[in-house]
């Protein structure tokens, strides 16, 4: 599903009526249309009756006011009780908002000007009435802070018990950056217009947009398609398309051989998280590889996991001596994990910098194997395989040397950056994990929720990435169903359980529903929340 900035969005409306010459006014009267046909749903689920309910709809100078205007007179033809409230004088609307506006003065649909304070209160008393308020105040071109009046209208629009249906996108949310501007409309419902917004799904303006429906309001597919648009959201469809059924004939040895390096004194958990979540992802032989003297400790913890120690002298922890043994103990993978309770010790990075070059197939750093890297970060261009980093904001801080701060305020272009810069994929973990690849291509996952805090986390996110290349899988595709499916498994169990706390185990036991959850099936206990 591909996702558009506000630059984006309004080239495709110019090329749109300029180089192909649909009317403005028609995008505007398929964009209202679309809308009203959403509310008027809305109306019958919560009414029962058009004709006996009412609608403010509040609308700004813009196109976004024209398209609010679209939608009073579309519910006002289907019996709704509709007024419209205007912050602009009349002679101030865009054209095709002007136009819009004339024929409603025909229609003899009530238009009222916000012009002060009392305007507002009027705006106020309506909506203790009404059964919805419609946000037509600002589009996508929204760049900066809301002021004065309209920031007023903005709260009393929040405050009121209305539910709200915003057009294209909360108006006070930056439609590029997800920003909120001042102060936002927080919608119930949104129509997005055209295509999806990054505004939409970035934090914390995804929060703003309830339920978002995207619709077709007559940009041509090839307008899209020539736009070279490179950022998608990650949804079922997409991870979908990803997978494939096993032929019947398919053994272990087909689904992959995956090596996991990790481990360390107090940190043997790590890599056997991983490697458990790589079993449940369906890799099909998984080895953990430690220092020989934590072995011990690792083989009581794994059942369906096999593991390799690398004479370690009673360390316990990887040094750049251990690098040959090493490398020839993984020449059988089909893919490598570097990192999980790798330690931080002074011989890491070393141990990482010898061993990078003499991976042949690819490979995921993770964890400590990012820290490892905290300063020599262009050892990655030795590599001679795909290489996959999954850092999260304080480690990709290590590795950039930009700030936390900095990171989050620009966490597509931050990854980006990375990944082309170094020629790797980046898996930026964190709310709306972002992943991007050496092409500048981004996606945005779409699952996951604020009960998946928990340590391990990332190392079952390793493990089901690993296994998902092990069977044949891109790096990026991996990178992508991985992510998806992990954020999808603690999202069921929260369904399930709300408000409950969800660890790695938990994730990495749910992997067979979220799959299933995906791949549109219903489980044999028909239990999983749809």
């Amino acid at each position: 599903m591909k996702i558009a900035s506000a630059r984006q969005m309004a080239e495709l409306d110019r090329v749109s009526t300029e180089q192909y010459g649909i009317p403005s006014l028609l995008l505007m009267e398929n964009a209202g249309r679309s809308c009203a046909e959403r509310i008027l749903r809305f109306l019958d689920e919560k009414v029962g009756a058009p004709e006996e309910a009412s609608v403010a709809v509040v609308c700004g100078r813009g196109n976004n006011g024209g398209d609010g205007m679209v939608i009073a007179r579309n519910l006002h033809n289907r019996g709704v009780y509709v007024e419209v409230f205007l912050l602009a004088e009349e002679d101030s609307l865009s054209t095709d908002a002007k136009i819009q506006n004339g024929i409603l003065k025909k229609m003899d649909v009530e238009v009222r000007v916000i012009r002060d304070r009392d305007g507002v209160e009027d705006l106020r008393s309506f909506l203790e009435e009404v059964h919805l308020c419609v946000d037509a105040i600002f589009g996508t071109g929204l760049s900066s802070p809301l002021t004065g009046i309209i920031r007023e209208v903005v709260e009393v629009v929040n405050l009121s018990l209305a539910p709200v249906y915003a057009v294209d996108i909360p108006s006070g949310i930056d439609a590029t950056t997800g920003r909120i501007l001042g102060e936002a409309i927080r919608a119930d419902y949104t129509g997005s217009l055209g295509l999806l917004k990054l505004g939409q799904v970035l934090l914390p303006g995804s929060i703003h947009c309830g339920e978002t429906e995207i619709y077709d309001i007559g940009i041509p597919s090839k307008a899209v398609f020539d736009a070279e648009i490179k950022i998608e959201a990650l949804d079922e469809r997409t991870v979908k398309s990803m997978l494939s059924i096993r032929p019947p004939d398919f053994h272990k040895g087909d689904a992959g051989r995956v090596f996991i390096i990790g481990g360390s004194p107090g940190m043997t958990g790590a890599p056997c998280l991983a490697g458990h979540a790589a079993v449940r992802m369906g890799a099909g032989l998984i080895t953990v590889v430690v220092p020989s003297s934590l072995r011990p400790v690792v083989e009581a913890k794994l059942m369906e996991v096999m593991s390799i120690g690398i004479e370690d002298g009673g360390g316990g922890y990887f040094t750049k001596e251990m690098v040959p043994e090493l490398a020839e103990r993984i020449s059988k993978a089909d893919v490598v994990v570097i990192g999980p309770g790798l330690g931080s010790y002074a011989d890491s990075g070393p141990f990482l910098r010898d061993l990078i070059p003499r991976i042949r197939v690819p490979f995921i750093v993770d964890a400590d194997g990012l820290n490892a890297l905290d300063g020599q970060v262009e050892v990655l261009r030795t590599a001679v395989a795909p290489c996959t980093l999954t850092p999260h904001p304080g480690e990709m801080s290590r590795l950039t040397r930009e700030s936390i701060e900095a990171i989050e305020a620009s966490r597509i272009g931050s990854a980006q950056h990375l990944a082309e810069e170094q020629n790797v994929t980046v898996i930026l973990k964190g709310a709306r994990t972002i992943i991007t690849t050496p092409k500048g291509d981004v996606f945005i996952n779409t699952t996951g929720n604020p009960y998946m805090a928990s340590g391990g986390m990332g190392d079952a996110l390793t493990g089901m990435v690993a296994a998902l290349a092990s069977q044949g899988l891109s790096p990026t595709d991996a990178a992508c169903a991985g992510v998806f499916l992990h954020g999808m498994s603690a999202d069921l169990l929260v369904r399930r359980h709300p408000m409950s706390a969800v660890s790695a185990t938990d994730v990495i036991e749910n992997i067979r529903e979220a799959l299933q959850h995906t791949m549109g099936e219903e489980p044999m206990g028909g239990d999983t929340p749809k």
